[in-house]
């Protein structure tokens, strides 16, 4: 089985670079920040049997058009709904890796993508938030995260790496470090803007509009999205919402545990039994 590469042209003009393996129900995969379609190589290879993996560079990431204007998740967002309709996909898995969890919902929420996608995946998401508000314990308090922000903002490069350190749990360390490198292809004026997005998420009072099954999985070693989310979310009682977490894994889940992420999403989907954790 061979990934292809292409391109996918949105109304806009911004061209989104993409990579494609398998055939079967579709299910498109959306990066955290700065992250890009590499990320996805070892989820995209266990789920190619039954699927057709669609991995995505959002605007501004990787190979993909880095054109002028506001960085917002309200943009990728729409951005995310239009490459589906571009694609043309049908009752499709949409999956949103951290920021790309908050992402995902807002496109599902704000930009008509549930005509597109029947079951929403979330791992390790910014949701309901990144940073703590009341009611809302376990994101990052303000002045950590206005400090990430400053770091984030004065060296994009060296925090990113230092983020590297602690992004997997038992993933190759090569194989690793290839993927978050491939991150720093992002400008860092836009780093910034984009990064300081992740302090405005707040999707509380809005989880239960969300017309669609959702799996939410945390890894149990993650120490950018906490693993105690999981209670948070089951003592919401959502309907349709499942989450998980995921025993052998921080916060890069695709590379730490693919095979038994890839049997979460198919037991989500119908498509084989798997007892839930």
């Amino acid at each position: 089985m061979t990934m292809t590469s292409s391109t996918a042209t949105l109304p806009d003009g911004t061209r989104l670079a993409c990579r494609e393996l398998g055939e079967g129900r579709p299910v498109l995969l959306h990066p955290g920040f700065a992250l890009t379609r590499e990320l996805w190589a070892p989820l995209m290879a266990e789920l190619a049997e039954d699927h057709r993996c669609i991995a995505f560079d959002p605007r501004g990431h990787g190979a993909s058009d880095s054109p002028a204007g506001r960085w917002t998740i309200e943009r990728l967002a729409e951005d995310l709904a239009e490459l589906a309709d571009v694609l043309d996909l049908r009752d499709a898995t949409l999956v949103g890796h951290s920021l790309g969890g908050a992402v995902a919902c807002t496109a599902v929420l704000d930009f008509d993508a549930a005509a597109r996608f029947s079951r929403l995946v979330l791992l390790g998401p910014a949701v309901p938030g990144f940073v703590q508000r009341p009611g809302q314990p376990f994101g990052a308090p303000r002045p950590v995260f206005d400090r990430l922000l400053g770091e984030m903002t004065d060296d994009f490069v060296g925090t990113s790496r230092r983020t590297a350190e602690i992004f997997f749990h038992q993933a190759d360390p090569e194989a690793g470090r290839a993927v978050m490198e491939a991150g720093l292809r992002m400008r860092p004026e836009v780093a910034a803007e984009l990064f300081a997005q992740l302090g405005e998420i707040d999707l509380a009072d809005r989880l239960d509009e969300i017309p669609m099954p959702v799996l939410a999985l945390w890894g149990r070693h993650d120490t950018l999205s906490d693993p105690r989310w999981a209670g948070w979310f089951e003592d919401l009682e959502l309907p349709g919402w499942r989450t998980g977490i995921l025993e052998h894994s921080a916060h890069g889940s695709m590379l730490d545990e693919p095979e038994e992420l890839a049997s979460r999403i198919r037991a989500f989907e119908g498509l084989e039994s798997t007892p839930w954790t």
